[in-house]
């Protein structure tokens, strides 16, 4: 059983179809067709779900992926520990949610580079339903995303972060109590499709509060500056590290009857990178008591 076709399939796994992992393995979509299904009867077992189109993983797929990662990385490493040269690097593959990719996540990065100068990482920006997705078919090493409503067995969440949600207004607003700044100016909606959006949509009908929509972003930058330019009002969670940007607005308390956005590590129990894991979510402890903006959560 070749390595290669495990190559090809964490390739499909990474890029999505069967044509764009052809591309990135150098061979034409039908000798990818022809390697999967021979790694299938090899194994005994389906691995895609072809009533699709185009094909996806199922669940034998999703749940070989992490074992196919691990058996290209140690073939790879294989002739080199052969002769003494195994490579130092460690790599760690972190998703996290746009939102802190500008402040918190930079920051992160400086300092766990100062003890881990070595350390190769790949950081992809998504939506935290989807990082979590990434993170239990094991695609992710780990994620920092909002607190999840339900987790699953095998994963684990690690908190550190509880950054409440504020309503911001441009300079020139005139000053008063929220849920009257909220119905006097056009609302900027923060994305339904991000859990926080769901949340302040959520508290915004709960409190009876009706909104003028004037768009949905879902970016903290692009919403602060359409604010920043008189666009209308919002509600975003207060950054918990400073971003080189950040817009003078102003900024409204709302108080407890809407719960802070709770930013978390969460990774799977049987990762082989737990110790890489831990000293992430140290660091970020770290950033954020320093930044000393917001509650740091220690479970």
């Amino acid at each position: 059983m070749g390595v290669r076709r495990f190559r090809t399939l964490l390739a499909i796994a990474e890029l999505g179809t069967f044509a764009n992992a052809a591309e990135a393995v150098h061979l034409t979509p039908a000798a990818v067709s022809q390697q999967m299904k021979s790694l299938e009867e090899e194994l005994g077992i389906t691995l895609f779900d072809r009533t699709k189109r185009p094909p996806e993983l199922n669940p034998a797929g999703y749940a070989l992926i992490p074992r196919a990662r691990a058996l290209v990385r140690a073939y790879d490493e294989l002739a080199p520990s052969l002769i003494g040269q195994i490579s130092t690097i460690e790599h760690l593959t972190i998703g996290a949610v746009p939102t802190t990719m500008t402040g918190l996540m930079p920051r992160a990065m400086v300092t766990l580079r100062e003890t881990h100068s070595k350390l190769h990482v790949r950081l992809y920006p998504a939506l935290s339903d989807e990082l979590y997705a990434q993170v239990d078919r094991g695609f992710l090493d780990a994620a920092i995303l909002s607190e999840p409503a339900n987790l699953y067995d095998h994963l684990h969440w690690q908190p550190f972060a509880a950054e409440p949600l504020v309503l911001i207004a441009p300079k020139s607003a005139a000053r008063g109590e929220p849920p009257a700044l909220l119905e006097k100016y056009p609302f900027i909606r923060f994305s339904r499709r991000a859990w926080v959006g769901k949340a302040i949509d959520d508290w915004l009908r709960k409190r009876g509060i009706r909104v003028r929509e004037a768009m949905e972003l879902d970016t903290l930058e692009s919403i602060s500056a359409m604010v920043y330019n008189g666009l209308g009002v919002s509600i975003l969670p207060r950054h918990c590290v400073q971003t080189p940007s950040e817009l003078h607005l102003n900024h409204f308390e709302l108080g407890d009857s809407l719960p802070p956005r709770v930013l978390g590590v969460l990774s799977r129990l049987d990762t082989g990178k737990k110790q890489l894991v831990n000293i992430l979510w140290e660091r970020l402890v770290h950033v954020v008591e320093e930044a000393g903006r917001v509650r740091v959560l220690r479970g």
